[in-house]
């Protein structure tokens, strides 16, 4: 890779709007929707962490918001639908 194509690679990437840590899968499904109506890209994280009773763990989500969409692979148009 030259350092052009370097450079235009590092401009294309998406920039972060926001970062939002929500506790429940139903709020994450609501912020993916919003940001789909925006046109908005974003990267999902699932991580564990201690309850206050220091005996269970939960599951949380870090849903970060971007200008674009993160992924480099283009989508074709002739793929089934999900």
């Amino acid at each position: 890779m030259t350092d052009l194509e370097e450079a235009a690679e590092i401009e294309a990437a998406p920039e972060l709007i926001a970062t939002h840590y929500l506790t429940s899968i139903d709020d994450v499904v609501e912020h993916l929707r919003a940001a789909s109506q925006l046109g908005l890209g974003v990267r999902v994280r699932t991580y564990l962490e201690q309850e206050e009773d220091g005996d269970t763990l939960a599951e949380r989500w870090e849903l970060e918001l971007l200008t674009a969409s993160p992924v480099d692979e283009p989508v074709h148009e002739d793929a089934p639908a999900e």
